[in-house]
């Protein structure tokens, strides 16, 4: 037997790991020679003969050497500094390393500056680096390094510096083009947000909250399904969060939580129609929909106490307002579970609750996003949500709320939607974005400088100078899964692709191009990829080719 198979080993680390040269320097301080040799690609491997080299060398009396550099996309990884040759005063050379997602946080002093900080991943390290040295630092989300030589009258010859990739090896399955190139560009960037939370398990933030968040995780689960299909770590957040809420707990201390669990359980069950995955679930979630259903009356009132649909509605009317939306939501889901699992009286007790809600009518109190769950769950007339949902266009947009608030725009204008979509996701791009935030407001942009730029003292800064609630300044993560679901929204309401019936057996095909001339797609299903393809017409009708795998019925409605 080998010293390998008598080793104990935890859960198979799934991912694969690349290593990525910088596209930029972006600047130096202090004595740097040849600082573009780091963009040349090389042999990783340390040799005794290393010709191209970038030098950082302090001198008494000047700046100290620094570097910061760019790899050109937002990555989750680590930095790899390959070493030839430390000399000088310092045998062995102490550098500072600090990881941003803009430029301006790979430069901030931790705690020092605008909330820059190692919450969740430490992205500001001390490291020596020995002579002849391969070594890697830290892991979190970042697009920028830099680094500063600390040792006096010392100086560090380095062959490369290189990011390593740290990431699921996934085929992207789901695809989306049309004839405005923006918006394949914000389905790609989405599809790649939630590409890159899909780590161990699915995460909210690569940077910040690495955290199993079952609410942020609906969008996520969109995404999933839009773009890769069945997935294992989907399964296993669904798991997690269940195991370590033992009921009558409410899943992340939240009651709403625990209602977009059931929602997200019966969704991701509809898309794959997996057996197992229901019977493991079968049982919490019928004693969750009992929790859930006492607190409601038969007459439509509740008595759930708690607000948090997100944080712009935290501790406010609209946030109350919204939840019962979500309650609704949730029941809905809930009764399906319960005539899946054979409880036809919990199923109806459900149905039952949900019609008497469905009766009041409840204020959006001026939040999009609030409109946009109360018009979903019918607590509030759903032409009357999606005009207040358009008015004033992507101003009071929402990351995480972006796919409800996109569905309820398109149901009254497809071409309105799109360009809520165009203006509030295209901002984040047009300022040097490759991933999708944690949050954005557009007046966020007004004299906005693009991340890859270091701002000067005083200058406004759209990462430093922004971000509210709990993501405050350079707290703010630029990476965040919950902001992916446009994906889904591109593929359900413009494709118009609709899963008919579990497993995806049947689908409903109906395009809504709105201002477009002609979209297409694919979408994965458990038989395979269903390909969609609309072009518009001269008249303005749509013409619609398709191709299905064995097993699923298509209807073109």
């Amino acid at each position: 037997m080998s010293v390998i198979e008598n080793l104990k080993f935890a859960d198979k680390d799934e991912r694969i790991r690349r290593n990525m040269f910088p596209v930029k320097v972006i600047k130096t301080w202090g004595n740097v020679t040849n600082p573009d040799a780091l963009l040349n690609k090389k042999d990783l491997q340390i040799t005794t003969v290393e010709k191209e080299v970038t030098t950082l060398e302090n001198k008494a009396g000047e700046p100290a050497a620094a570097i910061l550099l760019d790899f050109g996309t937002e990555i989750n990884g680590t930095l790899r500094i390959l070493n030839f040759s430390t000399v000088g005063e310092a045998r062995y050379a102490d550098v500072d390393i600090k990881f941003g997602e803009s430029a301006t946080e790979a430069l901030s002093e931790l705690l020092c500056e605008k909330n820059a900080t190692n919450d969740h991943t430490p992205r500001d390290f001390s490291a020596v680096v020995p002579s002849f040295s391969d070594q890697e630092v830290g892991e979190t989300g970042f697009r920028f390094a830099y680094i500063r030589l600390k040792s006096p009258n010392t100086a560090i010859n380095l062959k490369s510096v290189t990011a390593v990739f740290v990431y699921r090896d996934l085929e992207y399955k789901g695809s989306f083009s049309c004839n405005d190139e923006l918006l394949n560009e914000i389905y790609d960037t989405c599809a790649y947000t939630c590409h890159l939370s899909m780590q161990r398990y699915l995460w909210d933030g690569i940077k910040r909250d690495r955290l199993v968040w079952v609410g942020d995780m609906y969008p996520e689960m969109l995404t999933i399904r839009t773009v890769f299909g069945s997935n294992k770590v989907m399964d296993d957040a669904i798991r997690i969060a269940r195991q370590i809420t033992p009921l009558p707990e409410w899943m992340n201390g939240m009651n709403s939580y625990s209602l977009w669990w059931l929602w997200m359980v019966w969704d991701w069950y509809y898309y794959n129609g997996d057996k197992n995955f229901f019977e493991e679930n079968k049982d919490y979630a019928l004693r969750l929909i009992r929790q859930v259903a006492d607190y409601v009356d038969y007459d439509g009132s509740d008595t759930f106490d708690y607000d948090f649909l997100d944080w712009p509605t935290v501790s406010t009317d609209a946030g109350t307002a919204g939840v019962k939306g979500l309650l609704v939501l949730a029941l809905i889901a809930a009764a399906k579970i319960a005539e899946e699992a054979g409880d036809s009286a919990l199923s109806k007790e459900c149905a039952d609750k949900v019609s008497a809600m469905q009766k009041r009518r409840l204020d959006n109190f001026g939040k999009k996003q609030t409109a946009a769950f109360l018009g979903l769950s019918g607590l509030a007339d759903l032409k009357e949500s999606a005009d207040f949902v358009l008015k004033d266009g992507a101003e009071g947009m929402s990351t995480f709320m972006s796919y409800f608030i996109l569905k309820v725009a398109a149901s009254q204008s497809m071409s309105g939607a799109l360009q809520m979509l165009r203006d509030y996701y295209g901002g984040m791009l047009s300022v040097g974005a490759t991933t999708f935030w944690e949050d954005f407001d557009i007046k966020w942009l007004c004299n906005a400088r693009p991340i890859d730029v270091i701002a000067e003292k005083g200058e406004y800064d759209i990462h430093a100078d922004n971000g509210r609630y709990c993501y405050v300044g350079l707290r703010h993560s630029f990476c965040h899964g919950w902001a992916s679901a446009p994906t889904a929204f591109l593929a359900e309401c413009v494709l118009g692709i609709k899963i008919a019936y579990k497993a995806c057996r049947k689908i409903t095909i109906s395009a809504n191009l709105g201002d477009l001339e002609w979209a297409k797609g694919t979408y994965p299903t458990p038989y395979g990829i269903l390909s969609v393809s609309h072009k518009k017409n001269a008249d303005g009708t749509v013409s619609t080719e398709y191709t299905a795998p064995e097993g699923v019925e298509v209807k073109i409605l």
